[in-house]
């Protein structure tokens, strides 16, 4: 899969046996896949845990901002809240 995350090992523990996760979903999950802002989770760090993040709200922001930094590397932040819906970013 296309993505700006270079591993394809979980994210967040190097685990190799990986899900793809969407970063944006429902309306955003086709311009996340798009924009390669799809990244591989193990089972744990992707929805079968608390630790995982469609259960853990920090570490789900976590993964947008890195996004948007990315995506406001050749494009504005408006461009960025007019593609993904708001802004991410702590700034």
């Amino acid at each position: 899969m296309n993505s700006i995350f270079s591993n394809e090992s979980c994210y967040f523990c190097t685990a190799w046996l990986v899900e793809w996760h969407h970063v944006f979903s429902g309306p955003y999950r086709k311009k996340s896949t798009l924009y390669g802002y799809v990244v591989p989770l193990c089972i744990k760090h992707h929805n079968t845990s608390p630790d995982g993040v469609h259960f853990n709200k920090e570490k789900r922001n976590e993964l947008k901002r890195i996004c948007q930094r990315h995506f406001e590397e050749t494009h504005t932040r408006e461009e960025f809240i007019a593609t993904f819906g708001k802004s991410y970013s702590e700034d």
